[in-house]
């Protein structure tokens, strides 16, 4: 098989509002670490681009653990005989695929956009989806007049939810309570539809759990290599992290249902001429039946930001995984990797069992040269934006054990 070069355009979103790639700048802004919480996402026989090289005791730490990684590749350097793969296909990546010696087959762009609106995903489910839920799946709005009218005569015990047309993961989300809008939400309302044209609110339903689905979409609407995860989100459904069973398969009882909705989708995105990566976002909600399914929450025509803990799934078969990124600030970390596996103890993550708790992206910033760590102002090494954390055991019991010992060992008290 030919070798896959990823490239993660994590402002993917924003450029389906027309907004020019963040990746050129030569700021080390949070885009451009973002591509280190990629970098399980490919085999060793592939290759990763970055725009800030990862720190080298980060590097010999994971050397230790003996998990193989891709090639790391500095932009704007670029392996022309790979097959590049980029997050998600928008003009930018295109430009980018020019560079290659056999340019992968891409869908058009206007499929892209049309496959990742709200607008769609909103219309696909009220066609598909069976009956609707108690408050509706989501009603569409291009003015802040209609929505507020909306809103104010309509009472949901947990208050809305507004989305923008184009920004997925919480990144274009409001919550806002039932009744008169507070001027503060007004404001954030008109931004929302000045940036994206139009929103779809949706009633605000008790989450049980929250699950994803990827899977790739041929020419001709077939399904291919469907697998999928329970998803760890923030109360405004920011994306916090993954678990992943040995199966691969999101959990029991919703597996069958989820696939079903996946194939018959697979169908529509092809009728619209989209065809690849495809990750969906899923619920089970309490309804006064019981548990229920809603199967497609968002729908994200790209690859999805769980597929470095997939990556890890296929280096560690038959674990139960947790995969997580946090903001540095939450957690007590040491500023070097053997200070973490002592912190750890026998939580400490051990390459002969391949279990136990892993840093999977740099805990610190290096200084320009490869000199260690950057020391901030108050002795502390300087982090990044996020850091990544993997939980690996043999069943779920021992999942818990291994976050119990995270909390005490790395918890701000």
């Amino acid at each position: 098989m030919p070798s896959l070069e990823f490239y993660l355009n994590s402002d993917f979103d924003l450029s389906l509002r027309g907004r020019p790639s963040l990746l050129e700048s030569p700021d080390p802004t949070f885009v451009h670490e973002m591509a280190w919480h990629f970098l399980f996402a490919g085999g060793k026989s592939d290759s990763l681009i970055v725009h800030r090289p990862l720190p080298g005791d980060f590097l010999a730490y994971l050397a230790e653990k003996g998990l193989a990684l891709p090639r790391i590749v500095v932009h704007p350097d670029y392996s022309a005989q790979s097959v590049f793969t980029p997050f998600g296909w928008n003009a930018h990546a295109e430009g980018l695929a020019e560079r290659y010696a056999g340019q992968p087959a891409h869908p058009d762009s206007a499929a892209v956009k049309t496959a990742n609106s709200r607008v769609f995903s909103l219309a696909w489910e009220r066609e598909c989806a069976g009956a609707e839920p108690p408050g509706g799946y989501g009603s569409l709005f291009v003015s802040l007049p209609e929505l507020e009218d909306f809103l104010h005569g309509r009472a949901e015990p947990e208050g809305w939810v507004v989305k923008g047309n184009h920004g997925h993961a919480g990144t274009a989300n409001r919550r806002v309570p039932s009744g008169p809008l507070a001027e503060v939400d007004r404001q954030a309302l008109a931004q929302l539809l000045e940036e994206h044209g139009c929103v779809v609110a949706e009633p605000w339903q008790q989450r049980l759990m929250d699950m994803s689905v990827n899977f790739s979409v041929e020419k001709g609407g077939a399904l291919k290599a469907f697998r999928g995860h329970q998803l760890l989100n923030s109360r405004d459904g920011a994306f916090l992290g993954v678990k992943i069973l040995p199966t691969r398969m999101p959990p029991e009882p919703w597996s069958r249902d989820l696939r079903a909705s996946a194939s018959a989708l697979a169908k529509a995105l092809d009728a619209i001429g989209y065809f690849g990566p495809v990750s969906v976002d899923a619920y089970v909600f309490s309804s006064p039946a019981g548990p229920r399914l809603r199967p497609t929450v968002d729908i994200n025509a790209r690859h999805s930001m769980a597929l470095p803990a997939h990556g890890l799934a296929d280096r560690l078969p038959g674990k139960t995984l947790l995969w997580m990124w946090s903001k540095p600030r939450k957690l007590d970390l040491p500023g070097d990797y053997r200070s973490f596996d002592a912190r750890l103890g026998a939580h400490a993550f051990r390459r002969d069992t391949g279990t136990g708790i892993l840093a999977v992206s740099p805990l610190a910033l290096e200084a320009p040269g490869g000199t260690g760590p950057v020391a901030a102002s108050k002795g502390q090494a300087l982090r990044p934006k996020r850091v990544g954390i993997l939980f690996s055991a043999e069943d779920e019991e021992g999942l818990a054990r291994l976050q119990s010992g995270f909390s005490r060992a790395m918890g701000r008290s």
